[in-house]
């Protein structure tokens, strides 16, 4: 509901309480009844009741608020430095290449150091854009039916890459040949999102695991890592917009809040689920994406 809308809300009830009391007080309703010796205290106890329950709204609503501004001021320091960072750098490394003692290797490791400043900077920008874009609901789910296997295989050598050098990708379970109907490029914005956690909160090189699970007509994916991990309290706040897991990785590591809220919103469009689990800090994590098959490709 708007604000506006809950403003509206706690007035109505708040008049209606104090109505039903000055009812009460001055008999305003029940000046000819023979009754009103015992339904005046009724209809005050019932004004009081309504009035305290109009205030225990207003008082949750306020206490919501504050935590929605704490987190989205958490939020916009996050982006600052996320934004300052790779400008920063890209300074920096601009003004370098300018200078005429610096030689081949040095400039190669320079434009090296401005893609990858590059990159990070347009996944950020994109995550702000796409978290605007599901807020507004201007995203549409264009839905058709893929290999699962075939789509898992294709995408395999991003993922790695993805990862970076030294760290470990590997495969496990069941083959998935069949069809599912999901929206390709937000399946791979959700598996993106997956494998660039499990990169960001690695302890070392990241190493991470594709389980894949097939129950009859049901399949799942398991993305495991070896990572810090999260208390397993937080396995579903972790999908609200802006939070951050309380865990025990250095709390300067990268990160707005929106990746896996991003997830969970396209997850809840394609009509597939996504949950995360944790045996607590420095345990790794693991993130499962489940849903129906819609038969055997063709």
């Amino acid at each position: 509901m708007k604000q506006r809308g809950w403003f509206w809300l706690l007035f109505l009830i708040l008049i209606i309480g104090l109505l039903a009391v000055l009812a009460t007080r001055f008999n305003i309703l029940l000046v000819v009844s023979n009754r009103k010796a015992l339904l005046e205290p009724v209809l005050g106890t019932l004004g009081f009741i309504v009035i305290l329950a109009g205030v225990i709204a207003l008082f949750a609503r306020l206490t919501q608020e504050m935590r929605l501004n704490q987190l989205q001021s958490e939020f916009l320091a996050a982006v600052t430095h996320e934004l300052k960072t790779p400008i920063a750098t890209l300074e920096l490394s601009s003004s370098l290449l300018r200078l005429p003692e610096t030689t081949e290797v040095e400039r190669e490791q320079l434009w090296k150091s401005h893609e990858t400043e590059l990159h990070r900077l347009r996944n950020e920008v994109e995550a702000l854009l796409e978290a605007a874009r599901w807020d507004a609901k201007a995203v549409r789910s264009k839905r058709t039916e893929v290999n699962l296997d075939d789509w898992i295989q294709s995408k395999w050598e991003d993922w790695r890459r993805n990862l970076g050098a030294g760290a470990t990708l590997s495969r496990r379970g069941d083959a998935l040949p069949i069809a599912v109907k999901v929206d390709p490029k937000m399946l791979e914005m959700i598996c993106n999102n997956l494998i660039e956690n499990s990169k960001k909160f690695a302890r070392a090189k990241p190493k991470v695991t594709v389980e894949t699970e097939r129950l009859g007509n049901r399949w799942k994916i398991h993305f495991r890592d070896d990572g810090h991990g999260f208390e397993p309290n937080e396995s579903k706040k972790i999908f609200r917009r802006f939070y951050r897991a309380k865990h025990s990785a250095p709390y300067s590591i990268a990160g707005t809040g929106l990746g896996l809220y991003l997830a969970k919103s396209a997850c809840r469009r394609m009509k597939i689920s996504i949950s995360a689990g944790s045996a607590g800090p420095e345990h790794g994590a693991v993130f499962t994406l489940s849903g129906k098959s819609t038969g055997t490709p063709t």
